[in-house]
């Protein structure tokens, strides 16, 4: 089959709007596409982009994130390089737009928070009017705020453990040191619960 003929038939059959169905022809046909050499053929490099594209969109719809991201990447790619978009913002083109929520998606559930948050970041300084990007950094900053928060409870176990254990004659100096850390570590961690409570209230409800 070719590049051609799967893309009339994957886009004329209405089966394809379904997500595992869409999934199946293209892994059954992956090879085809993955070697077809585009060489300047702005039509051919258009389909293999919105196959690729079409593709990574289901993955992220099916929660197949893992699978996804590099996919995505392929597909945010394909848009960068095509000759028709140079002349283009891409982020005024839809789909584009929706590649790169998938790549936020993605690396959110990898917790990869640094790089879904340079995405978003994009998506919030191009659409600042959408509720839903908001919320989508609220909740990364959230998680990345839990992070600092688990390591914090950790060095104050360690800290509170320890000085149990040893008191001040066995440990020397180095009892006031640690115990220093534990209550740092404790007023750090509360106050950054009070951050996170305090981004949770800005999330809004979004009605689709």
């Amino acid at each position: 089959m070719t590049i051609t003929e799967l893309y009339n038939k994957i886009y004329t059959d209405e089966t394809t709007k379904e997500s595992g169905r869409f999934i199946d022809i293209f892994e059954t046909n992956r090879q085809v596409i993955d070697h077809e050499i585009i060489d300047g053929d702005s039509e051919m490099h258009y389909k293999v982009m919105r196959l690729t594209a079409d593709y990574a969109h289901h993955l992220t719809m099916t929660k197949d994130y893992k699978k996804a991201l590099p996919v995505i990447n392929k597909a945010i790619y394909l848009f960068q390089i095509h000759s028709g978009f140079k002349e283009v913002e891409l982020l005024n083109i839809e789909f584009y737009e929706t590649l790169l929520f998938d790549c936020v998606i993605a690396n959110f559930y990898h917790k990869k928070f640094k790089e879904a948050n340079r995405y978003l970041r994009k998506l919030i300084i191009q659409f600042p009017e959408k509720v839903i990007y908001h919320n989508w950094s609220s909740t990364i900053r959230i998680h990345s705020t839990q992070k600092l928060i688990n390591v914090l409870w950790y060095v104050i176990t360690v800290a509170a453990v320890t000085t149990t254990l040893f008191d001040g004659q066995y440990l020397g100096v180095f009892h006031d040191i640690i115990l220093y850390i534990g209550v740092t570590a404790f007023a750090i961690a509360m106050s950054a619960e009070v951050i996170k409570l305090i981004i949770k209230q800005r999330i809004k409800d979004v009605h689709f």
